[in-house]
C-alpha cells in the first residue's frame, strides 16, 4: 500500500491479526509496517496511517540517523580515533593477537597509527582490547599525575578508581575516593591535568566555592582555558568510541 506525504512516495507493509489496535513500526531497513485488527478495513487504516505521515517520516529520518551515527563508529581501519588530543588513525591486524599475547600489548602505537591485535575479525574483541589499553593508559596517567600534584597538595586519598561514564569526568566523594573517566586519556594533556587536579581540590573542598576555584587556579593558573576546551570538546570525546 501507498503512503503519500509532502511529494514523498512511501510504500507500507499492512498485517491484519485478532489484535485491539493499530500499531505503526519502523522496522530496522526503514520499511513501514502497519499491524491491525481483523475488522478494521484498509480504508480506515489508510486514513489512520495518512494523518500520521509526519510522525512516519520524523522516525524514519530519527532511524537513519541513528543507524549512520553507529556505522560512523564502528572499529574498521582508517577509523579516526583519539590519544591524549592528538587524531590516529585505526589499523587492525588479524591473526597476531595470540603471537603477541605473551611479549606485548595487544594494542601499540606506531607514528599516527593506533594497531590493535586481534585472532579474529571480531567487532567484540578489536572493542575489548582497544578498550582494554586505553584504561592502562588512562590508569597510568591518572596515577602518575594525583602523585605529582599531590606533592603540593599533601592530601590522603583513599581509593583512586578508573570508570567508564558518559557523563562525568571526575568526581571525589566524601571518603576522599577519586574517580576518572578512562576518555581523560583522549584529552590533551593539560586537559587531563585540569580534571586531575580538579578533583584533588575538593579533596579540601568538596564543592564550588570560591576558595575551591581559588585552589585550582593556584595550582593551574590556566585552567580557564582548559576547562573551556573541555565544555567545547568534551561531547566529541565522549562519543569517539
Amino acid at each position: 500500500m501507498n503512503l503519500q506525504y509532502q511529494g514523498q512516495n512511501m510504500e507500507y507493509s499492512l498485517q491484519q491479526s485478532r489484535r485491539k489496535t493499530i500499531a505503526i513500526c519502523i522496522e530496522s531497513d526503514l520499511k513501514i509496517l502497519v499491524k491491525a485488527p481483523l475488522q478494521v478495513s484498509e480504508q480506515e487504516i489508510q486514513r489512520i496511517v495518512e494523518k500520521k505521515a509526519g510522525w512516519i517520516v520524523k522516525k524514519r529520518e530519527e532511524l537513519a540517523k541513528h543507524q549512520t551515527e553507529r556505522q560512523s563508529r564502528q572499529l574498521s581501519d582508517g577509523r579516526r580515533l583519539f590519544f591524549q588530543g592528538e587524531p590516529y588513525s585505526l589499523r587492525i591486524i588479524t591473526g597476531e593477537a595470540k603471537k603477541k599475547q605473551k611479549t606485548e600489548n595487544r594494542v601499540e602505537i606506531s607514528g599516527k597509527t593506533i594497531i590493535v591485535y586481534t585472532d579474529q575479525e571480531s567487532q567484540a574483541e578489536v572493542y575489548h582490547n582497544l578498550i582494554q589499553w586505553y584504561y592502562e593508559m588512562a590508569r597510568q596517567l591518572i596515577y602518575q599525575r594525583t602523585s605529582h600534584y599531590n606533592e603540593r597538595l599533601k592530601e590522603s586519598i583513599n581509593r583512586i578508581r578508573i570508570k567508564n561514564q558518559r557523563s562525568l569526568w571526575g568526581s571525589c566523594s566524601s571518603k576522599r575516593n577519586l574517580n576518572f573517566n578512562w576518555r581523560i586519556i583522549l584529552a590533551p594533556p593539560e586537559v587531563a591535568d585540569y580534571v586531575v587536579v580538579h578533583e584533588m581540590c575538593h579533596l579540601r573542598h568538596l564543592n564550588h566555592s570560591p576558595e575551591f576555584w581559588a585552589e585550582v587556579e593556584g595550582i593551574l593558573p590556566d585552567y580557564k582555558s582548559d576547562r573551556q576546551w573541555l565544555r567545547e570538546h568534551g561531547n566529541e570525546l565522549m562519543e569517539v568510541i
